[in-house]
């Protein structure tokens, strides 16, 4: 037989090494730790080209990547975090095991989210008691989306059958007490049912504040004042998903007692105050782009960073020179009238008196011997609600539609001066020429 060499420690009869399972509870929610993860790396990845960007521009971006993210973040975490309802109660005195007298004296907390709860247990030093072991549980129940049949077979809901599963796993007794109470679904016991309905509906508008926060930035780059609409209408579902949840909840408050000091009583807890409050900050800051938009478009679009004349509210009813005085721009004669990001200077050299009145002169005599123009009598007066390029486009593409000019009557014919009927090829030969 070999002496023990170096390679040998735990093992058995030459097998493998073997090591024994190392039980921990969960920590942290996965998911949640994840959604937090996500979106600080997308403030992160903006945050860095900050120091590029200059003057106030800087602040601007900042404020509106960090209340953008904030908005989006929160929407996520609260969809899936485990806290519209807390229950706490510390040192609680309760049997630990089926079958076993011994007590120990843990603290209990249930979490409750949209789609189930969270039930832990934990008990350390002698508050543990006879049992020399770990006890630190954290039980997860979930509901989505079937209440399914009475029972624990194969047809019942989700919630049953994770209880079941639970009781074979010899869960701890005050865990299996606190998911027994969304089992029952009968007279005014319906807790179970209720709290899932909630859920199924409060997470639905969730989900449809999501694309509703994405459009929002979106027609924030394109019209501001669309932008103000759909960041109160992200507001507004999110607050119709906490008056949801609030509503469909069973009218009877739930609450476990395990003594007479020690009881369960449920409350809003930290998701539920959180997309509440930041519903309705979506809401107030809707209204306050949009009155800023209205009374305050230069102010706006200059912490948008958008361009002032895509929005037709800020050219509505106004005319182009109007709003170049504004902006203390003029038109440029290359352009066709069009106005030009910055002033347009003349570098033509001053004239003379001279030399002006010398083509004062010439301007004179090439009058004599143009043709006449005709000028187009003036376009109608627009209504307010018209676009100006809307009105600008038509009068370009629009055909003209004149007449043409009467026939010259023949001086030499006096029956011509009276006759209204004549030869289209005569009227075709004195159109605007005499023999």
């Amino acid at each position: 037989m070999s002496s023990p060499g170096l390679f040998d420690a735990l093992r058995s009869n030459g097998a493998p090494t073997y090591y024994d399972s190392d039980k921990t509870p969960f920590m942290a929610d996965i998911l949640e730790s994840g959604l937090i993860y996500a979106f600080v790396i997308l403030a992160f990845s903006f945050f860095i080209i900050l120091p590029g960007i200059r003057g106030k521009e800087r602040i601007f971006v900042f404020i509106r990547v960090t209340v953008t993210l904030f908005i989006g973040g929160v929407i996520m975490l609260t969809n899936f975090g485990y806290e519209w309802e807390v229950a706490e109660a510390k040192n609680v005195r309760t049997k630990y095991k089926a079958g076993s007298a011994g007590e120990i004296t843990a603290d209990i907390a249930v979490y409750m989210g949209l789609r189930g709860i969270n039930v832990t247990l934990k008990a350390e030093g002698e508050n543990r008691g006879p049992f020399n072991e770990t006890i630190n549980y954290n039980e997860h129940f979930d509901w989505r989306w079937e209440q399914g049949r009475i029972g624990f077979g194969i047809f019942a809901g989700r919630f049953q059958q994770e209880f079941r599963s639970a009781q074979f796993r010899g869960t701890p007794l005050p865990v299996i007490w606190i998911a027994e109470y969304f089992i029952f679904d009968g007279e005014g016991i319906r807790w179970g049912r209720h709290y899932r309905q909630a859920g199924w509906y409060a997470h639905i508008m969730m989900w449809l504040a999501l694309p509703l926060w994405i459009l929002t930035i979106v027609l924030f780059f394109i019209l501001l004042k669309y932008g103000a609409y759909f960041l109160m209408l992200t507001g507004g579902v999110m607050v119709i998903a906490n008056i949801l949840w609030a509503t469909i909840r069973n009218v009877n408050e739930l609450l476990i007692p395990f003594s007479a000091e020690h009881k369960l009583e449920f409350h809003f807890g930290p998701s539920f105050y959180l997309n509440l409050i930041t519903g309705l900050l979506c809401i107030v800051l809707g209204v306050v782009i949009w009155i800023l938009d209205l009374r305050f478009p230069e102010l706006v679009t200059n912490f948008f960073g958008v361009d002032p004349l895509q929005d037709d509210n800020f050219i509505q009813g106004e005319s182009f020179d109007t709003i170049e005085k504004k902006n203390g721009m003029e038109m440029s004669p290359v352009d066709n009238g069009k106005p030009n990001g910055s002033p347009h200077v003349n570098h033509r050299p001053p004239r003379t008196s001279e030399a002006a009145a010398a083509e004062d002169d010439d301007d004179d005599d090439d009058e004599i011997y143009e043709p006449p123009v005709f000028e187009p009598p003036p376009a109608p007066k627009a209504a307010k609600f018209e676009k100006r390029r809307s009105r600008g486009l038509t009068q370009r593409l629009q055909r003209p539609r004149r007449r043409p000019p009467p026939p010259v009557p023949d001086d030499n014919d006096p029956e011509d001066l009276y006759s209204n009927t004549r030869n289209p090829d005569q009227v075709h030969i004195n159109m605007g020429y005499r023999h």
